[in-house]
């Protein structure tokens, strides 16, 4: 991984981490079959057009030039879509019915024959699919597109992207059924059992048709401590496509929960995590680490599908809300100005008297023992929505942004909070807010993650404390 020698050198050098003595980690990714979600364009030879569908990150020249020998087909015809798009690996004649997957690189679409590093169901799927959509006139027609979602026990969901909405419309459908015709669903519930799929997805603009199920359960999550997670992972919302790597994020983050649990001595110790998505994070970090982890999301349906995987684990020391992280730190920042300068609130007086919540004899002994799921009761009857849970003491922030890192409110409001944990995937982005918050903490470990092998991207994992602990 030269990318991550390269990226942590230029830390190095803004004096971001400290150049001597600094535990860091390098978690290398599989390469192959590691893929557990990818997407295609559908070329057809009948009407030259493809869904335009990449992988999240295009692939660089080499790694094209890798799968020239497999996975795409090598040059030996250029051709030009009814779009103009130029297609490459394609060779065709007048009388040749082709239906392939087509992935885009440089402006250009190449065929693809195998995905080698896709999972290997997927993999055994792929020509299956192929095979049946082409003799199919109804599944076939205007199709231009298509993803694969998959769990590590082989569960695969299906989803068919059409050019038209009206290949789907339940107005067009009673059409052919008066007609006698067969139906989409009717075919695309022949082809799950045929083709051996747990759920075929048919998509075109503002039209979505379930077939089975919209769902894959994710229950190879393994970590290193014996735990064994289960998740569910939603047709058309985001889940990490590398398995492994998950993983080891996990066990990554759970080392440092670990070791700031052990710095930390106020109890209860309780987690703010950031744009918690499906609650990924939330659910390893909650009740083994921490007493109360309070996720934030801004998209509903990820604040849905995370309140359903934490009731799939079983986790009832977590709360997921639906909140912009911006508006969120905006509040408790103007919180706590009111507190600096009206002293304390009556929140820690709350906290306080509920972080002891239980007294038993022992030996004679009077000993108070912290009653946790009593605790985390009352958090969860006092604070029932986002205003108030922001008024939350937190001992230790976990963030996972996007792109574009932290916006201002984030940043300075995570600086405030003794412990934080930085997943981030975008290393220019981590080097503008690390200027920051380095001024109040100091790193303890550095860890790279080999999220998208295959691609100019490094995936970066932070531990910070304050400089006092």
């Amino acid at each position: 991984m030269q990318r991550s020698k390269k990226v942590f050198n230029e830390f190095m050098a803004l004096n971001l981490i400290e150049k001597d003595h600094l535990p860091f980690s390098v978690f290398p990714s599989k390469y192959k079959h590691y893929r557990m979600r990818v997407g295609f364009g559908l070329y057809d030879s009948r009407n030259k057009e493809a869904y335009r569908h990449t992988l999240c990150d295009p692939l660089d020249d080499e790694t094209k030039l890798n799968y020239n020998n497999g996975g795409f087909i090598k040059k030996e015809k250029e051709l030009k879509t009814s779009s103009g798009q130029q297609t490459h690996g394609i060779k065709e004649n007048d009388d040749d019915d082709i239906l392939c997957h087509v992935i885009w690189h440089a402006g250009k679409m190449f065929r693809v024959n195998h995905f080698p590093i896709a999972s290997e169901k997927i993999c055994e799927k792929m020509p299956l699919v192929i095979e049946y959509v082409r003799n199919d006139p109804v599944l076939r027609k205007g199709v231009r597109g298509a993803k694969y979602l998959c769990s590590s026990n082989g569960q695969v969901v299906l989803t068919l992207i059409y050019k038209s909405r009206k290949l789907l419309n339940e107005e067009e459908e009673r059409k052919k059924e008066n007609q006698g015709q067969q139906q989409w669903p009717q075919r695309a519930e022949a082809m799950l059992k045929v083709v051996g799929l747990f759920g075929i997805i048919g998509r075109s603009k503002n039209v979505c048709v379930v077939i089975g199920s919209s769902f894959v359960v994710e229950d190879g999550v393994h970590l290193a401590d014996g735990r064994a997670l289960t998740y569910k992972h939603i047709e058309g919302s985001f889940s990490n496509p590398n398995l492994s790597m998950a993983i080891c994020t996990l066990n990554w983050m759970s080392m440092a929960a670990k070791d700031l649990s052990s710095r930390i001595k106020r109890r209860p110790l309780v987690l703010l995590e950031l744009y918690c998505g499906s609650g990924n994070h939330t659910v390893a970090m909650a009740g083994t680490f921490f007493d109360f982890v309070l996720g934030v999301e801004i998209d509903k349906k990820l604040v849905e599908y995370g309140s359903q995987n934490l009731a799939l684990n079983k986790v009832d020391r977590a709360k997921i809300i639906k909140a912009d992280s911006k508006k969120f730190c905006r509040k408790v920042l103007k919180r706590r100005q009111r507190q600096f300068k009206e002293g304390p609130n009556e929140l820690k007086g709350f906290m306080r008297n509920n972080s002891l919540a239980s007294t038993v004899t022992v030996e004679g002994k009077e000993e108070e023992e912290r009653t946790i799921s009593s605790v985390t009761k009352n958090l969860l009857s006092h604070y029932y929505n986002e205003e108030d849970f922001s008024k939350l003491d937190f001992s230790a922030v976990l963030v996972d942004p996007p792109r574009a890192g932290l916006d201002e409110f984030t940043r300075k409001n995570v600086a405030t909070y003794p412990a934080i944990l930085y997943i981030s995937c975008n290393p220019e982005a981590l080097k503008r807010d690390m200027k920051e918050l380095v001024k109040t903490h100091r790193t303890v470990h550095f860890a790279f993650l080999d999220h998208f092998p295959y691609t100019k991207h490094v995936e970066c994992a932070v531990y910070l404390i304050q400089k006092e602990l």
